[in-house]
């Protein structure tokens, strides 16, 4: 099993890996019509976005997809295909989001886990966002709680059984390793 691309999301014009998340998709290809199939096995949901968090929204900003059949136009946008995949750009789509949101930056590669997505105690920065509707309703710092709980997850993911493991890595709960 391999790590998975994180989508990114630009906050404050920085760059964070958007690694929880607690609430519907933020992008589902099939509202499209596009049935994403896997890239790579550092891809397998076969999609990743960066996405831009305005004061005012939540916007999908970029979006390389693999799929099949043709693509539609986003947001007035068509794909342009690269290497057996289709990128849109400069979307500026309105994403009404609610729920909340991990995203983290300054990874610490010792605590780096072979499958799945990273989690919050494995980065220097992490933040939890709040959205209703795409609008931001709280912005909480938990970097010092990552910090003081590093190496925790790590330590569980490597002494449970296999099944566990891979439960545990694919997914986005904030909860996994912070609650």
């Amino acid at each position: 099993m391999t790590a998975q691309y994180s989508d990114t999301i630009i906050f404050e014009d920085k760059k964070y890996a958007l690694i929880g998340k607690k609430g519907p998709e933020l992008f589902n290809p099939e509202k499209f019509g596009i049935k994403a199939t896997m890239m790579s096995t550092a891809c397998y949901r076969g999609f990743y976005a960066t996405y831009v968090l305005t004061r005012v929204n939540l916007l999908l900003d970029e979006l390389t997809i693999m799929g099949t059949g043709d693509y539609p136009l986003l947001a007035g946008i068509k794909a342009k295909n690269e290497d057996d995949e289709a990128i849109y750009r400069k979307l500026n789509m309105v994403v009404p989001f609610s729920g909340l949101i991990r995203i983290a930056q300054g990874f610490i590669e010792e605590y780096y886990i072979h499958m799945g997505f990273q989690k919050a105690t494995a980065y220097k920065t992490v933040f939890d966002i709040t959205l209703e509707n795409g609008k931001v309703l709280e912005v909480k710092d938990r970097s010092l709680e990552c910090e003081e709980k590093r190496g925790a997850f790590k330590k569980k993911y490597t002494t449970s059984n296999i099944s566990d493991r891979i439960d545990m890595a694919f997914s986005l709960d904030p909860n996994l390793d912070l609650e």
